[in-house]
């Protein structure tokens, strides 16, 4: 019986050490685990707060790499990662060649370039010679301004002559369609298009074209889309010549964590990656400012670690300063202003007191002798205010009228 007693003890604690081991080895992995969660969670935190624009996942969406191939023979393009513009708006949709001269010449050091929307709406804000030949209407004698449209080409290759001297980059924004990314009759025809614009431009020997448009501001960029951009680039860049070729997407794709691969592939087919950041409103610079902050805050690290441009579409002056100080605030240096609507005159007779000073860029951290600040800003308009006449001409060289749709 003693034998047996001995027997039974050994084997009871036999089992006890097993269920030991048993429980020591789950507890171990789950205290693993959680440790293992943890550190995830801590480094991804981290690397948002580094850059918080590209933290999603490697999968392109619709497929993947294994499945879908980007076009052959497009050759990266890598932008310059230390180009750095701050590019005033001239808007040749509404203010005659002459005042834009004065305002080129006007333009104070802060700005380093100048930008030239050569579409609004959808249309061409220029007669264009070679769109003219492909619809089968008349050439049109480059240096005869249209009825409809404001400037000619030799209007647009002014500009760009008399910035150049001046020292400044010149960057024209040309707005397309998402048709033109497309595989069908349409997408043909766009493209035909704007091949014709950008090799007509590019002979002008701009310093940068930017295309807008080929996203819709509610779409996203997956597989199928960034295939499509990067061919067509491919395209714009055969007739280009040594205009370097970029692309202005919506803020949301930025926001869109799925497309960051995308992104970061699309990186590597242009010189300049635009985020177009939009006040659609005319609203206050205070206004203006809370609402950029809301929209882009979260992709400040991206806007610094890829220096992605800023691109402001903002109607009026307070909007567009307002945008302005937003993105300063966040270190965004390179800023590029555009008109968001064509016509200002209605914006002078609405706002007669807006700062009158023809050479005042968009913000109020300047030092130009004739910068308009909250501490000088009556004085100005009263003086302004003496000569009706002569404060309305110079208001239309000013930021607030040649440039006031955003730039």
């Amino acid at each position: 019986m003693k034998a047996v007693r001995r027997r039974h003890t050994g084997s009871g604690k036999s089992k006890t050490k097993i269920l030991f081991r048993i429980l020591f080895v789950v507890v171990a992995a789950a205290v693993i685990t959680a440790l293992s969660i943890l550190l995830g969670t801590h480094l991804k935190q981290k690397a948002d707060s580094a850059a918080p624009l590209f933290t999603g996942t490697d999968d392109l969406g619709g497929g993947g790499r294994e499945e879908k191939t980007l076009p052959e023979g497009v050759p990266v393009v890598p932008g310059d990662p230390d180009l750095s513009v701050c590019a005033a708006d001239l808007d040749i949709s509404s203010v005659n060649e002459e005042e834009l001269m004065k305002r080129i010449l006007s333009l104070p050091d802060f700005y380093n370039a100048v930008s030239v929307s050569v579409t609004r709406a959808g249309k061409l804000t220029y007669v264009s010679p070679a769109v003219a030949e492909l619809t089968r209407q008349t050439v049109p004698d480059p240096t005869v301004r249209d009825d409809e449209v404001n400037a000619s080409l030799v209007t647009v290759s002014d500009i760009l002559t008399v910035a150049g001297q001046r020292g400044l980059r010149t960057c024209l924004i040309y707005e397309t369609a998402p048709e033109a990314i497309g595989s069908d009759a349409a997408a043909s025809f766009a493209k035909t298009i704007d091949l014709a614009v950008v090799g007509e431009l590019s002979a002008l020997a701009p310093d940068e074209i930017l295309i807008d448009g080929l996203l819709a501001p509610d779409g996203t960029l997956d597989f199928d889309a960034l295939s499509g951009i990067i061919g067509y680039l491919a395209d714009l860049r055969s007739v280009s010549g040594d205009t370097a070729i970029g692309v202005v997407l919506p803020a949301s794709v930025f926001l869109d964590t799925p497309t960051a691969a995308q992104i970061q592939t699309l990186i590597e087919y242009v010189n300049v990656l635009g985020i177009g950041v939009n006040v659609a409103e005319p609203t206050t610079e205070d206004g203006a400012y809370y609402s950029v902050e809301t929209d882009c805050y979260p992709l400040r690290g991206g806007f610094t670690t890829y220096n992605l441009r800023a691109v402001i579409k903002a109607a009026g002056e307070d909007a567009s300063r307002g945008a302005y100080r937003a993105l300063s605030d966040m270190g965004v240096k390179n800023v590029q202003f555009t008109a968001f609507v064509a016509d200002v005159s209605k914006q002078i007779e609405d706002a007669p007191s807006s700062s009158a000073s023809g050479d005042e860029p968009p913000i109020d951290e300047r030092t130009n002798e004739n910068a308009v600040t909250n501490e000088n800003r009556l004085t100005e308009q009263e003086s302004d205010s003496a000569d009706t006449e002569e404060a309305t001409s110079a208001a239309a060289t000013e930021w607030g009228a040649a440039a006031a749709p955003g730039g």
